[in-house]
């Protein structure tokens, strides 16, 4: 005679060697868990206090790889910056520089210039928009000897905060890509020194 066991295991075995081959899908028990309702993105869900599918981050959370700029907001003057703003944390190797000399072209050159000299075909000059800045002085020059006295932190501050006519451009150049502007600006001012007087 059969024993219960022996029929239990031929049963188990039988039941998982089915399942394996079954083109069908398996039995679940409880299935609960495994089938959550799914939610298209910005469906509207009652179970949530915002009504929707979409989940917001815990009050506080900052993004993967996010570091706040310490000094946004500040209203003083750049010489009131504590140790002239942050230090460039970006060696100036020769890929540094044609990246920022990329940045540069597409973001900078259109206001001050090619070269920096505050000349951009944006600006002018006339019969071009002739912009001048809102104080009525031209267009900085970021070869002049005010620019050059700026340390990578005051020029980074006005990049990342704004400065006169000049907007933020925070959100359209990210932090790395803004020291490399920098780094390439600094070539600008010595190309500029060196030719001076030619």
């Amino acid at each position: 005679m059969i024993s219960l066991q022996r029929i239990f295991a031929l049963s188990l075995a039988g039941l998982i060697l089915w399942n394996c081959e079954s083109k069908t899908p398996p039995m679940e028990y409880m299935p609960d868990m495994a089938d959550s309702p799914a939610r298209e993105a910005q469906e509207a869900d009652s179970n949530f206090p915002n009504n929707t599918s979409l989940r917001l981050p815990p009050v506080g959370a900052v993004p993967q790889g996010y570091f706040p700029y310490e000094y946004a907001g500040w209203t003083q003057s750049l010489d009131a910056l504590p140790n002239k703003g942050l230090a460039n944390p970006i060696k100036g190797d020769l890929a540094t520089l044609q990246k920022g000399e990329i940045k540069y072209q597409t973001y900078c050159s259109p206001c001050h210039g090619v070269r920096g000299q505050g000349n951009g075909t944006v600006v002018g000059p006339a019969p071009r928009l002739n912009m001048a800045q809102s104080d009525g002085s031209p267009m900085a020059a970021l070869t002049s000897a005010t620019a050059r006295a700026y340390s990578d932190g005051q020029i980074y501050h006005i990049i990342t905060e704004g400065k006169g006519a000049m907007k933020s451009y925070a959100s359209q150049v990210p932090s790395d890509d803004r020291w490399k502007i920098i780094l390439y600006v600094r070539k600008l001012q010595e190309y500029d020194n060196r030719t001076a007087g030619k």
